[in-house]
């Protein structure tokens, strides 16, 4: 398969969940990657499990997390702090049309990896950074996780049951993984400006920014209306009704977006005259009263079953869906969406389970090559193929404990 990417090369000096998440991406659409780890401990996410089933390899073969984030790559153990290891980082950087790093601001500059310095060893480079809170503000030299920017750019304060006081962390890493994304467009941004002028340049990404950046629905009714955002359940500050009702042995969701929905909406539930009252005619007066048509529809909604009312609704062509748990969805998801769930043969663990590549391409696409790495397994293999070592070299390096 031709891929959109084939040819490009990318060192890969992340670990945790954004930066590794988007080096993912880049190599699914056929970048050519090789993560550096640090030896004998390797990226933190090896560590990170849900199931059971992986414990026993850790940290060789790695956590659940880090089998999810890190597949289409080549891995490679080097000890940054060391002068041997810093020589084997510039000649990658030499080799490469992209490196992606994740540490904390100031280090990659202490460690002579910056792009002040790579941009020297290979002026075509596109150097990536990713943070929690930038380069530039008064939180730039702050550590950050997930949560906490997530805390920081309000999620936590709008996340919830109604009328909840309780923070409420949203189930995905949103922060992380669009944090992620965002720094992977910036980068094809880059790219794409490198074949027009040549030249290479830095491309930074806060999690902050791109958090704020989901956000931006609300940002004109609170920068200029000063609303207050409250925490809805699975309801819409914005949209009514949207959001799960409860069935008689569930719930399900509905998402009236317009004003046309909302009526066929009402005539396939039987409720025809809720469409014309005039406290629930229009979306504006509806999110208004939205208890008193929510309380309403519950009371319908529970006189029938969750696959009742999808019938009913779907006949309608109202968007709707169950709520479905995180087994059932990916069971799900082979029929819904075909390609998305795939397996791939990995040397220790045997069949794994992977999300497909979620990009759709007439003419290329991305596809599943590599199976997450074990720690180091390539390394001899970058070193001599790539960097051309030899094998004397190669064990001088590893005595050194540089590898």
């Amino acid at each position: 398969m031709r891929r959109p990417l084939d040819g490009l090369k990318v060192l890969d000096l992340t670990h945790g969940v954004a930066g590794p998440y988007c080096t993912m991406v880049l190599g699914d659409l056929g970048c050519d990657v090789i993560k550096i780890e640090k030896p004998g401990r390797g990226d933190a996410t090896r560590y990170m499990n849900v199931s059971d089933r992986f414990h026993s390899d850790i940290p060789r073969v790695g956590g659940d997390y880090f089998l999810a984030i890190n597949r289409n790559k080549r891995a490679i153990t080097l000890e940054l702090k060391s002068p041997e290891g810093r020589r084997v980082v510039e000649e990658l950087a030499a080799w490469a049309d992209v490196v992606v790093q994740n540490f904390r601001p100031g280090v990659t500059a202490r460690l002579g990896l910056d792009y002040e310095a790579l941009r020297k060893i290979n002026p075509r480079l596109i150097y990536g950074n990713i943070s929690a809170y930038g380069t530039e503000g008064n939180m730039s030299d702050k550590a950050g996780m997930d949560i906490a920017v997530q805390a920081r750019a309000g999620l936590l304060r709008i996340t919830g049951a109604l009328g909840s006081s309780e923070p409420v962390r949203p189930g995905a890493s949103l922060a992380d993984f669009g944090g992620g994304i965002y720094l992977t467009t910036a980068l094809l941004a880059a790219l794409y400006d490198r074949e027009r002028t040549g030249a290479g340049q830095e491309v930074s990404v806060s999690l902050l920014d791109a958090t704020m950046s989901m956000l931006i629905n609300y940002s004109v009714a609170v920068i200029d209306g000063d609303a207050n955002v409250q925490p809805l359940g699975s309801g819409h500050p914005q949209l009514v009704p949207y959001q799960a009702l409860p069935t008689a042995d569930g719930h399900v969701v509905v998402a009236t977006g317009t004003n046309k929905t909302y009526r066929e909406f009402c005539i396939a539930i039987g409720q025809p005259q809720l469409a014309d009252e005039p406290a629930f005619a229009s979306n504006q007066s509806r999110v208004k009263n939205r208890l008193a048509l929510v309380a309403q529809l519950s009371e319908v909604f529970r006189q029938r079953s969750t696959a009742q009312w999808l019938d009913i609704l779907e006949a309608a062509d109202v968007p709707c869906a169950p709520v479905n748990d995180l087994r059932t969805a990916f069971a799900e998801l082979e029929a819904t969406s075909p390609g998305m769930t795939q397996q791939i043969e990995h040397a220790e663990v045997g069949r794994l389970g992977q999300l497909g590549v979620p990009f759709r391409f007439s003419a290329c696409g991305g596809d599943l090559r590599r199976p997450p790495p074990m720690l180091g397994e390539h390394t001899e293999q970058v070193l001599s193929e790539v960097l051309g070592r030899s094998a004397q070299q190669i064990e001088q390096l590893r005595e050194g404990k540089v590898i």
